[in-house]
């Protein structure tokens, strides 16, 4: 829960380019809400993003925005999940590193896309 500092960097194979986000997430007890810069190489653009979240004993359903199913995690240090998207395949692995550090790394395939994302978060202390 709280304020998070966030930063990741995409490598597009496809597209042969790279790619970098800054900026904030809030993880509050039902939702993930994200907004940021995108960097890359055609200039900066504001990017947002949202997840539903649904949590109990056990650990977190995370749901996009309109409420159909992304990804379950649990409560383990390090783990792995998958999440299928029409013709893209999405492999994931999250580490918590501690209560104030995670960290998410992404590998994605599909008919149009091919790219890797590695995002570090951070929490903001004393934030509300």
């Amino acid at each position: 829960m709280g304020l998070w500092q966030v930063r990741r960097r995409l490598v597009d194979h496809l597209g042969q380019t790279h790619l970098a986000f800054t900026g904030q997430a809030r993880i509050g007890a039902d939702s993930f809400t994200e907004t940021g810069e995108l960097h890359s190489s055609r200039g900066v653009m504001e990017s947002k993003r949202l997840y539903l979240l649904a949590m109990d004993d056990t650990g977190a359903d995370v749901r996009f925005a309109g409420g159909s199913d992304f990804i379950r995690l649990g409560l383990a240090p390090d783990q792995r999940v998958v999440h299928h998207c029409g013709d893209d395949l999405y492999e994931g692995r999250f580490l918590f590193r501690s209560l104030d550090c995670f960290i998410e790394f992404w590998r994605v395939a599909g008919p149009r896309k091919r790219y890797a994302s590695l995002t570090r978060y951070e929490r903001i202390a004393d934030a509300p």
